[in-house]
């Protein structure tokens, strides 16, 4: 995705339809309401569904690694956050740097 050329649909699209899969409610009443603009611009959220594993995956840890490159500095003082549903209970530990799961 590009969000200087406007390349970004797939992940609008996710981030759009993620409260319509999470919680089973028709498109019409759970619309998030966000234009592609707004999206870009304030809710810059990447949604990972990894729901559609094979079974034998399913009952052992997920390993998830994001990498983004930008093509301008990142503004000092920016944050990220992840939001993790499971099913099952996690700790989180991080050292600033990178993020573990203590069971």
């Amino acid at each position: 995705m590009n969000f200087t050329q406007k390349k970004f649909s797939r992940v609008y699209g996710d981030a759009a339809a993620f409260r319509t899969k999470f919680y089973s409610v028709e498109e019409l009443i759970s619309s998030p309401n966000i234009t592609p603009s707004d999206y870009k611009e304030l809710f810059p959220m990447f949604v990972f569904d990894v729901t559609k594993q094979r079974e034998k995956l399913k009952n052992s840890v997920t390993d998830i690694q994001i990498r983004a490159q930008f093509s301008a500095n990142v503004p000092a003082n920016s944050e990220a956050f992840a939001v993790v549903i499971s099913d099952k209970s996690l700790i989180f530990q991080s050292d600033g740097q990178k993020m573990r799961v203590e069971y």
